[in-house]
């Protein structure tokens, strides 16, 4: 990965948000900075009296601009357009302009995007989009800022909710480039709190000359090294399919905006004298750059994070290694088994230890019994894994053991349950008078059933562990997938 020099005009790391009066949102800096420079769409989520509102504005006003603010819930398009009125002349109609209307406008803000009409965020879509309304170009609008509240899912908390902000629509929300969660106050350190309660409310004194930090940030973004733009079209490529796994998918606009964004966030990190390498920029980018946050959906830290890491290391790996010829298998699991056929012929430890590791976050209780129950014998066998990917298989299997080592054991089920639950009990004994295999397998699903209560077919888990019994086979050493393959 290339790891070039600081090119920062700051002595020392500038906290831009904070001359604003504004705690707690360090990690927002370089990509609000960003966002600035690149003039990409930016939507704040966040509960109310996050400072979404106040961030926006104060940056409108620091920058001079043209700055329009809108409510999009109570929104009417008279309020960006003027009143429509028929021109008999040139039989059309034309619009009486108002003082808030946006035809000037170099900014605007969208407040409470999530709680308009469905058809008043399709007149919305193209603004955000295109910088046209009603099929007009908007010539001096650069800025398209929105912000929401936490949308109403099916998962959310009915205590904790916000009734009537729902999620944006997929192709909206995929229309930011920039897709940020505010913390709530409590989320905040102590410091960031006092200093928040005590002079959040006050006007700056001295804030950031953010004209001069846009510019600098441009000329920064202008001078992306080549080899720079290479790796972040490597390590985007390799975001695409592990992002489908976990069922966040990103589509060709967004990873042509996600790579914009690493070089934004990493030329704004500079300007701000922040010592961020490529790939700490590369990570914030991802954390930001996220549509489906718009849509409730969780996304995982500790997930997006071992996603991030497994697209750094195969962003520094060769057109023709055995690990980035590897990760083009679609299944993760199948991934494992042929670098387990590769380690020492290709594959070393640290690489192998990632696959099992995130092949293992991606599967459900059941499957992840089944995976280190074929994974750790033969791991084992070759030393092939590192400490933590060991732990990781270690633990389902030592449960295993401890439900085998107990005497007795007691179930408390409903009458409706009772049929699952005989059929579990014959299926087991029938497992249990076959070979060691099959008694392991029949422990794995009373394992599942006593400990873990989790719930699952009885039929199909047998039938993907003879599956993966074929597919952990010990065969000899092979070749890359596409040496197997010519």
């Amino acid at each position: 990965m290339p790891s070039p020099k600081s090119r920062s005009r700051s002595p020392s790391a500038q906290r831009m948000l904070r001359q604003f009066n504004l705690f707690g949102l360090d990690f927002l800096d370089a990509i609000v900075l960003a966002a600035l420079a690149d003039e990409r769409p930016l939507l704040l989520i966040g509960p109310h009296g996050t400072a979404k509102s106040e961030l926006l504005n104060r940056i409108a006003a620091n920058l001079g601009l043209e700055h329009r603010h809108y409510n999009a819930s109570l929104i009417s398009f008279d309020d960006l357009l003027g009143y429509p009125v028929p021109d008999a002349e040139r039989g059309t109609i034309r619009y009486l302009r108002t003082p808030g209307d946006l035809w000037d406008a170099e900014c605007v803000f969208l407040d409470e995007i999530s709680r308009c009409r469905p058809e008043t965020q399709n007149k919305l879509f193209s603004v955000i989009h295109e910088k046209r309304v009603q099929g007009l170009a908007l010539p001096k609008l650069r800025y398209r800022w929105a912000a929401m509240n936490p949308p109403l899912t099916p998962d959310s908390d009915p205590e904790d909710s916000y009734e009537g902000s729902l999620p944006l629509d997929p192709a909206l929300a995929d229309r930011f480039a920039y897709v940020v969660e505010l913390p709530a106050l409590s989320d905040l350190s102590p410091s960031d709190r006092l200093a928040l309660i005590g002079r959040g409310g006050i006007a700056p004194v001295t804030p950031p000359d953010l004209k001069q930090l846009v510019a600098q940030t441009r000329q920064e973004i202008a001078a992306t090294a080549d080899g720079e733009r290479t790796w972040v079209a490597k390590y985007v490529d390799a975001l695409v399919t592990p992002l489908k796994e976990a069922k966040f998918a990103i589509s060709g606009r967004r990873a042509v905006m996600l790579a914009g964004a690493v070089a934004s966030v990493q030329a704004a990190a500079r300007v701000l004298g922040k010592k961020l390498a490529l790939a700490d920029c590369a990570l914030a980018a991802l954390r930001a750059g996220l549509p489906q946050r718009a849509q409730g959906r969780v996304i995982a830290a500790a997930k997006l994070t071992a996603i991030h890491r497994s697209a750094v290391q195969a962003a520094g790996e060769s057109e023709g290694s055995p690990m980035r010829l590897i990760r083009t298998l679609a299944d993760p699991v199948e991934r494992v088994a042929r670098a387990l056929q590769l380690h020492g012929d290709g594959i070393d430890k640290t690489e192998l230890s990632t696959l099992v590791s995130e092949a293992f976050a991606l599967l459900t209780v059941p499957r992840r019994f089944l995976f280190a129950r074929h994974v750790l014998p033969l791991a084992a066998a070759h030393d092939s894994l590192n400490a933590p990917a060991y732990e990781l298989l270690a633990e389902p299997v030592s449960k295993v053991a401890t439900m085998c080592a107990q005497k007795q054991h007691s179930i408390a089920t409903s009458r409706a349950d009772m049929p699952r639950w005989n059929e579990l009990s014959k299926r087991v004994a029938q497992l249990a008078r076959g070979d060691a295999d099959d008694v392991q397998l029949g422990n794995v699903l009373l394992t599942l059933a006593l400990v873990e209560k989790a719930e699952f077919d009885a039929e199909q888990i047998i039938e993907l562990d003879r599956r993966w019994r074929e597919l952990f086979r010990e065969p000899g050493r092979v070749s890359p997938p596409d040496r197997a393959a010519a």
